[in-house]
């Protein structure tokens, strides 16, 4: 029986294709270089360019493998150097922010790598397991099918308490390391009055730092929920306490364009963890903020219905075409609220405003009325 178990494990491992070894290597190195052609012709900036190299080192990642992964990021590191921080054209790195963002790019890079190689460990593990508990099947057949779910279940639980870890450390403890030299440099720039572009360069690795930190908190906060390990405390929020809330968690937004607010004076409260509610709303002003043209103003307003509270978020960009208001199509940040919706009992629904733009629109439970409020 012993000996039956180590020929399936071997199986597991020695089944992969390696007839496909080169054209992984060959996709590794073409990958950076799909990205640099592209962003060249299309004459992306440096933000922009870094997130192409790290989607594609991502998606070479999950089909190549570990190595060819971590030589998919060094070329991309090389790559963005060269092609887009000044001087171009050398692997020189003049100003001291640019050498802060490549190293951010870099650590991001591989340590996306990890965690992909890590996941598929983990479930090549979880497939060597549920494969010696089927070899046992014809022994104890209804037994081991109860026990097939069971051990399923807890290596269910372990797999997304290891990719928390993972995630928790692997990520947040960069993203610290980057905060503490961010505020360094910042420190430095503002010693030195005169060095306006690089105040504004720490400024935008700040917000950037700081937007990916939600991200990962966000991130977090879904799979707890999901994982039953973390529930929302739901209790009577008023939608201008959101709104102000959400006015000090995103300063920078509120002082590059006007926001102007309105809620209905019969207005109910929300009945919603005020905490997720609040990462709801951040996340859909940033990314009204993101698409909308420089000054333009955006728009937060509250209304009640049908025991039912909607928030909204007005912005003036490009919109969105009726077929793809889909909010899972349009983004991390909309599937986190989507996510953080549901679980509050509601739903994000996006649609074209009248005027051009998009209206982002949080349904969400009313709070119950006091007795002597519903009698009156």
């Amino acid at each position: 029986m012993a000996r039956g178990r180590r020929s399936r494990t071997s199986t597991v491992f020695t089944t992969r294709p390696r007839a496909r070894a080169p054209l992984r290597w060959a996709a590794g190195v073409a990958a950076p270089a799909l990205v640099t052609a592209a962003g060249t012709a299309m004459h992306l900036n440096s933000q922009t360019a870094g997130f192409a190299y790290l989607i594609a080192v991502l998606l070479i990642s999950v089909w190549g493998g570990l190595f060819v992964g971590t030589v998919s990021s060094l070329l991309a590191t090389l790559c963005y150097n060269f092609f887009f921080f000044e001087p171009l054209h050398t692997l020189t790195i003049a100003e001291p922010a640019n050498w802060f963002a490549l190293a951010a790019f870099l650590i991001s890079s591989v340590t996306v790598n990890r965690l992909v190689v890590a996941a598929r460990v983990q479930a090549a593990k979880a497939e060597e397991s549920a494969a010696r508990v089927l070899s046992l099947a014809a022994e104890r057949e209804k037994f081991l099918e109860e026990s097939a779910h069971l051990q399923a279940l807890r290596e269910s639980e372990a797999l997304k308490t290891s990719l928390l870890r993972a995630i928790s450390h692997d990520l947040t403890t960069p993203l610290t390391a980057i905060t503490i030299r961010t505020g360094a440099l910042r420190r430095r720039a503002a010693a030195n009055d005169d060095d306006g572009e690089l105040r504004e360069d720490v400024d935008a690795i700040a917000e950037e730092t700081e937007r990916l930190r939600r991200r990962i908190d966000n991130l977090l906060s879904m799979a707890r929920l999901e994982a039953g390990k973390a529930t929302p405390h739901r209790e009577p929020t008023p939608p201008a306490d959101l709104f102000h809330a959400t006015r000090e968690h995103l300063p920078q937004v509120f002082a590059a364009r006007p926001v102007a607010v309105h809620v209905d004076a019969d207005c109910p409260d929300a009945n919603v963890d005020p905490s997720l509610a609040l990462e709801i709303l951040v996340n859909l002003v940033e990314n009204a903020h993101r698409v909308s043209p420089a000054g333009a103003p955006l728009e937060l307003a509250a209304h009640g219905a049908n025991a039912r509270v909607q928030l909204e978020v007005l912005d003036r960009g490009p919109g969105v075409p009726a077929e793809t208001a889909d909010v899972a199509q349009r983004g991390l940040g909309l599937e986190i609220a989507r996510g953080l919706a549901a679980a509050n009992g509601g739903s994000i629904a996006l649609a074209p405003r009248a005027g051009g733009g998009t209206v982002a629109r949080i349904d969400l439970p009313a709070a119950p009325m006091p007795a002597q409020e519903a009698t009156a």
